[in-house]
């Protein structure tokens, strides 16, 4: 069963949606701070799926594409509106609309904190009604009981291999990317910056497996943020998920290139990832010496950022269907080896190959021993060493074996960490 929130801006949509069911969207002063249609289950049971929109302002907003396909297939519209607005015309008017799709209507009339239910609604003529407080958590129980009461059917449980992340800054083509690999418009796209605020959450299926994708909004400098604004929630929002998530997508923009910006927020980006793939974006720009632009673009990253060349950079352009085709094979190709282990005595062999050729300098005048090594973690990729020192490894040495390591086993776009312990060997 699936039930649509909507309503008026600012009248605690998306409130009532994070009561309600299990996920939580990003909640803001700001009119407009819900820009695309979630979806979450029900708390009380996964099989109702609860639907959040951006604010219905007018008549057309039914005839756009992506809420008129929710529509289809949903049971129960659920319209919200402000207890301390005098007039609900407006409200009256997209009731009366909702009525014609022949589905049932619950009215919700939020902010009444005292609960005092004493708004005259009988004009707009519906049966099922519910004075709530969102901010006061007043009235919820009430409403999700009422809800199951409905006979489900169908099992709406939405199941899927592994999960996507996109980001990047604003406008660099994350949610055009999105509804590509999808295949259909999933999220608003638009040449305005900022038009995804929060998270958006789809899936595809590809050769067997069924992927989660999650659109992120753009990130700005920490430092340019008010804290009280919607762009930290935001911020604050997309940062939260990265290590969340199997594999991480970074996109930029060709024309914008690998700026100081692009450059910080792959930093973080990278350090949070499990697996990550560097994607350049809008290359159908670029009308001229193609090839040689893109060339010179990867060695500007490479030059700015060490690790990238442990890394895939794939250049793009989301109007070429063999683009996403060749993107969506490498997302196949690496996150299938996502949980693959490294046999203990293959990770040794490397240990062994690694030191022969270059032996860390003494410290204190005494050998440094790398003893053993083990493979302690799949997600992100782990190794730990035994060592004599295992402190006072120097940081040169540590990228050495970290990029040694990535060239030995051939791993491209995995987040590796190599930890280093003083304990015990057990094998000794």
């Amino acid at each position: 069963m699936n039930i649509l929130i909507l309503g008026m801006p600012n009248v605690g949509k998306s409130s009532l949606y994070n009561l309600i069911t299990r996920n939580s969207n990003i909640i803001h002063d700001t009119i407009g701070t819900t820009r695309d249609w979630h979806v979450s289950p029900l708390k009380s049971n996964i099989n109702i799926n609860v639907y959040d929109t951006p604010g219905i302002i007018d008549e057309q907003s039914f005839a756009n594409e992506s809420v008129s396909k929710i529509i289809k297939k949903i049971n129960i519209f659920v319209y919200v509106i402000d207890y301390k607005e005098e007039s609900y015309f407006k409200d009256k008017e997209l009731i009366n609309k909702l009525r014609k799709f022949n589905k049932d209507i619950i009215l919700i009339i939020n902010k009444d904190d005292n609960l005092k239910k004493d708004k005259n609604i009988n004009n707009l003529g519906i049966k099922n009604i519910f004075f709530i407080s969102c901010s006061h958590n007043i009235g919820i129980d009430n409403f999700l009981n009422f809800l199951l009461k409905y006979e489900v059917i169908e099992n709406n449980s939405q199941q899927y291999d592994f999960s996507l992340g996109l980001f990047g800054k604003t406008n660099v083509g994350k949610s055009t990317l999105l509804n590509k690999l999808v295949g259909f418009e999933r999220s608003t796209v638009s040449n305005q910056p900022k038009t995804t605020t929060d998270i958006v959450s789809s899936l595809y299926k590809y050769k067997g497996n069924i992927y989660s994708i999650r659109d992120t909004a753009g990130l700005i400098k920490k430092n340019k943020i008010n804290k009280n604004s919607l762009d930290y929630y935001v911020t604050k929002k997309t940062l939260s998920i990265i290590n969340e998530i199997n594999l991480n997508i970074f996109l930029i923009d060709i024309e914008q290139g690998f700026d100081t910006q692009s450059k910080k927020i792959f930093n973080l980006i990278y350090q949070k990832s499990n697996i990550i793939l560097f994607v350049i974006n809008k290359i159908d720009l670029i009308k001229k010496s193609k090839k040689k632009i893109i060339n010179e673009l990867v060695k500007d990253i490479n030059y700015q950022f060490s690790q990238s060349k442990n890394i895939i950079i794939i250049p793009i352009s989301t109007l070429y269907k063999k683009d996403i085709l060749f993107l969506k094979n490498k997302i196949r190709e690496n996150i299938l080896i996502l949980n693959k282990n490294i046999s203990t005595s293959q990770i040794n062999k490397w240990l062994n190959h690694v030191v022969e050729n270059n032996s860390h300098p003494r410290i204190n005048g005494k050998e440094v021993k790398f003893k053993y090594a083990t493979q302690v973690s799949s997600n992100p990729l782990t190794i730990k060493i035994f060592s004599n020192f295992s402190k006072e490894i120097s940081n040169s040495y540590k990228r050495y074996m970290l990029n040694n390591f990535y060239n030995f086993f051939k791993i491209k776009s995995r987040n590796l960490k190599i930890l280093f312990s003083k304990s015990k060997n057990p094998f000794d």
